[in-house]
């Protein structure tokens, strides 16, 4: 099945009011967009490394800031980047206007804008079987008419 998934890059960014559902936990894509930028924000700002030029200790996002070559050369850092395992993660979406529940692979993507201290996360979906597209005769096919010429044929 990992082939399968791993061939088939047709990820599409699900959208907000669509439903997610890991195993027994369903989120609102809104909601769990929200809830992973603020663990993301909080992890970034919670731990702490190393200790710093006064002895104390550094958050993460303070030693993401910068790299530090040497004394001389330093260099600003504009936005820290997390992705989830390039396999996905096995999950089952509701887009709205659709029949029913999705199975496939999941993506989350995050960035944090050091600069604006801003956190955007993105979600994107890749059906485990695409959806058939509809054709334009279906609709024709189900009508009572085309059933009577097809029964007399």
């Amino acid at each position: 099945m990992n082939d399968k998934i791993q061939s088939n890059n047709n990820y599409e960014t699900v959208g907000d009011d669509d439903v997610l559902l890991f195993d027994e936990a369903t989120f609102m894509v809104r909601r769990f967009k929200k809830l992973t930028a603020s663990k993301f924000s909080k992890i970034l700002e919670t731990y702490v490394v190393g200790a710093n030029d006064q002895g104390g200790k550094k958050q993460i996002i303070d030693c993401m800031n910068e790299l530090r070559i040497n004394e001389q050369i330093i260099i600003f850092g504009s936005e820290i980047n997390w992705n989830s395992p390039k396999e996905g993660i096995d999950c089952q979406v509701l887009k709205i206007g659709s029949n029913g529940w999705q199975k496939g692979k999941l993506k989350i993507e995050v960035k944090e804008d050091l600069q604006l201290g801003e956190t955007q996360v993105c979600i994107k979906f890749c059906p485990d079987e695409p959806l058939e597209p509809k054709s334009p005769l279906d609709d024709i096919r189900q009508s009572e008419e085309y059933k009577k010429l097809s029964n007399n044929n």
